[in-house]
């Protein structure tokens, strides 16, 4: 299936089933051995600092299959054919990468649904794309969206700086919930200049503060712009219980 996660087994779909949604993008890997996703994004920007960057699975196999961490397998992430899932990737796909582990480099996939899958890739199917250009204030602006959140960017009103609005829920997806009235709610606002693929600020009482400023329980937010995506990581910090604005988005309006 050209272009798409396959699996046997659970959760939502992306043009099909795939078996996890990303829980808690930035959170790197949750143990030894084990690819959650990409990691965090206040290490750095591009490979040669350490945060993640872009790659495409390479033509050869007409599947790559993803292999299962250490907590999936003893011995795995490895070249055991047991350690191989059922979902795969297929050439052309482009993918996110974070940490690696000899021989395997931990991947996400986005859907077009905004669905997301990590999972280990053999480093040698996967060609690490070329680091992007400094982006200019329109590969920032626009709509992006991500299954439960909403970003909106726009040139700000100070020169230099871009005004960011969002909106996020937890539970909409839910018909359950959305009867009992118990979707949880968020949003963010600030305004600031960004340096390069990154944009980070605390929104303070009275506007927008520098990242690290203000109390420990107000809302910061960290963007990384990787086109076509736009990563987000907050302090769980910035809405009602559950509700994030971490994710990875696409933009789905100019």
């Amino acid at each position: 299936m050209q272009g798409q996660v396959r699996q046997g087994g659970k959760r939502r779909s992306v043009g099909l089933i795939v078996l996890a949604w990303l829980s808690g993008a930035g959170a790197g890997l949750a143990a030894e051995g084990d690819c959650v996703d990409y990691g965090a994004l206040g290490v750095g920007s591009g490979t040669s600092l350490g945060g993640p960057s872009l790659g495409t699975v390479k033509a050869g196999e007409p599947r790559v299959p993803f292999v299962k961490g250490a907590s999936g397998r003893k011995g795995c992430p490895g070249s055991d054919p047991a350690c191989r899932e059922k979902a795969f990737l297929v050439p052309g796909n482009t993918v996110i990468l974070g940490g690696r582990v000899p021989g395997f480099v931990c991947a996400t996939y986005v859907g077009q649904t905004g669905a997301v899958r990590s999972g280990w890739l053999p480093e040698a199917t996967v060609a690490q794309a070329p680091a992007p250009s400094a982006p200019a204030p329109k590969d920032w602006t626009g709509t992006w969206t991500a299954p439960e959140q909403t970003l909106v960017i726009r040139p700000g009103k100070a020169a230099g700086t871009l005004a960011v609005q969002g909106d996020a829920t937890y539970g909409a997806l839910d018909p359950d919930r959305v009867r009992r009235g118990a979707v949880n709610v968020g949003q963010v606002e600030g305004e600031t200049a960004p340096n390069g693929p990154d944009l980070a600020f605390t929104m303070g009482d009275k506007g927008t503060l520098p990242f690290a400023a203000g109390d420990a329980g107000d809302c910061r937010l960290r963007l990384r712009l990787l086109p076509p995506f736009l990563l987000a990581e907050d302090n769980n910090a910035c809405g009602g219980m559950n509700v994030s604005f971490t994710n990875v988005y696409r933009r789905t309006k100019p």
